[in-house]
């Protein structure tokens, strides 16, 4: 466990050299919609699969109430939409053979925030991504053009 700290640590403090930003802070479900809805970024959320599929099980304290411990299941989401009228998110995940699912803020909030995710979010901007492919669809054409 001490290497692998050390070797994350590590990679942290490169991080800035290869254009990676890197923030410790919270991220709150609004202020992750209002990411998502400009258009310029998705997200990949760290969430306890467990919240994510049965949700209305922690409504129900189902778990306290039967003494039955859901445990913890960490999994890898894409964020990719948001839908303000039913303050829903479209997420990907790739353990799951539907395209695309959606859950409420709420349902998100308490997947993501859960004991063992550290509330770890990697948001994606795709202004870099954006420029690069124009660049190379500019080649791409000049070349076809010749």
């Amino acid at each position: 466990m001490a290497e692998d700290g050390e070797r994350v640590n590590g990679l942290f403090e490169k991080a800035p050299q290869a254009g990676i930003q890197i923030q410790w802070r919270s991220i709150s479900g609004e202020e992750l919609s209002m990411l998502i809805l400009s258009g310029n970024y998705v997200a990949i959320a760290l969430v306890d699969k467990y919240k994510l599929s049965q949700p209305w099980l922690e409504e129900l304290c189902l778990s306290d109430c039967c003494g039955v411990s859901s445990g913890y299941t960490g999994h890898y989401v894409v964020i990719c939409g948001y839908d303000m009228e039913t303050n829903e998110f479209e997420i990907r995940d790739p353990a799951s053979s539907r395209e695309s699912e959606r859950i409420s803020l709420w349902c998100l909030d308490e997947a993501r925030k859960s004991f063992g995710t550290d509330e770890d979010i990697l948001l994606i901007s795709f202004d870099k991504f954006d420029r690069e492919r124009r660049a190379t669809f500019s080649v791409n054409c000049m070349n076809k053009e010749l």
